[in-house]
């Protein structure tokens, strides 16, 4: 049997391509892509009032990339909006004040981390 000289064994794995490296591919950690699309929904505005109408919104933020960075309520129309209460990593709460009579708008807008955003509207009469 035939030995090959120690000093040959790099320009031999020259030669041929040296040894196959094993390529692995980074998982994608979690975060990185949207399970669903970025999504916010008004689930209602309740009215209250003794005198001075006022009114309770609640926020929801479903799908994009976790964690959320950025929520806000706008008070569009016949809406001031006075507080604004996070309920959670995936919620929140508005409070305001409107003129009985007229259509009040408000509007509810968040972010992800990925940096997508999303608005949903809200119309509901405003009544003591």
């Amino acid at each position: 049997m035939r030995s090959i000289p120690l000093f040959a064994v790099p320009l031999l794995l020259c030669a041929c391509g040296g040894p196959e490296v094993a390529q692995d591919t980074p998982a994608t950690t979690q975060g990185e892509q949207p399970l669903t699309t970025l999504t916010a929904t008004i689930n209602y505005c309740t009215m209250q009032g003794f005198g001075r109408p006022t009114f309770t919104c609640e926020g929801v933020i479903t799908g994009g990339t976790p964690p959320y960075t950025f929520f806000n309520w706008t008070g569009v129309s016949n809406a001031t909006i006075l507080t604004i209460m996070p309920m959670g990593s995936a919620m929140s709460r508005a409070n305001g004040r409107c003129t009985a009579g007229l259509q009040a708008h408000v509007q509810y807008v968040v972010m992800d981390s990925a940096g997508d955003t999303a608005t949903a509207d809200l119309f509901f009469p405003c009544t003591v």
